[in-house]
């Protein structure tokens, strides 16, 4: 089924107060509205965690006497800013996290070198057989392995964090806000 068919993916969240969507108020941490992270950092993870690249929907419930005229679009502002400006940050983080990958080349290759270069001579070093030609073979694989493992890990895969945080960003961004009072625990 097409995502526009299955219609838009649907966060419920119960807040005590508009403000809580981007940060946590000093309440009762025994209340049954109380929640542990801000309304944001709760969407981002449900939306993080599912494959879906459709629109979005937050159904925000809040206390009765919280729901006014304009809070569903000052809501709708401020989480576009939000989204914006994590946008931003996580682009900067990404450009930092690959000039530190780029960075420890400068201490990867040398030592992978070093493990290479003891592959090679290994036999003219300590004998075409035994024990100790394992272990120096080993140990030149295991420097080669150290040496690159940390720079390309960097540069390649831990970006990828950031930029699936920044497409559902873009999704949250766009998302609808639909208001509602809280219902009565039952």
């Amino acid at each position: 089924m097409a995502v526009a068919e299955r219609g838009p993916e649907v966060i419920p969240l119960s807040l005590t107060s508009p403000e809580e969507m981007f940060q946590l108020a000093q309440t009762d941490l025994f209340s049954e509205y109380r929640n542990f992270m801000t309304g944001v950092e709760y969407c981002i993870s449900v939306l993080r965690s599912r494959r879906s690249g459709g629109p979005v929907r937050l159904e925000l419930s809040l206390p009765a006497d919280q729901i006014e005229e304009g809070v569903s679009e000052r809501i709708s502002r401020t989480l576009h800013r939000y989204c914006d400006h994590r946008i931003a940050y996580n682009q900067r983080e990404r450009r930092a996290v690959r000039f530190d990958g780029v960075s420890s080349l400068w201490v990867g290759i040398p030592l992978a070198m070093v493990g290479f270069v003891l592959v090679i001579i290994k036999g003219s070093l300590v004998g075409p057989t035994g024990n100790t030609n394992l272990a120096v073979d080993t140990g030149g694989w295991v420097l080669v392995w150290v040496g690159l493992w940390f720079p390309l890990d960097t540069l390649l895969f831990t970006p990828l964090t950031y930029g699936r945080e920044n497409q559902v960003l873009e999704r949250l961004r766009r998302a609808n806000i639909a208001l509602e009072p809280h219902r009565p625990m039952a």
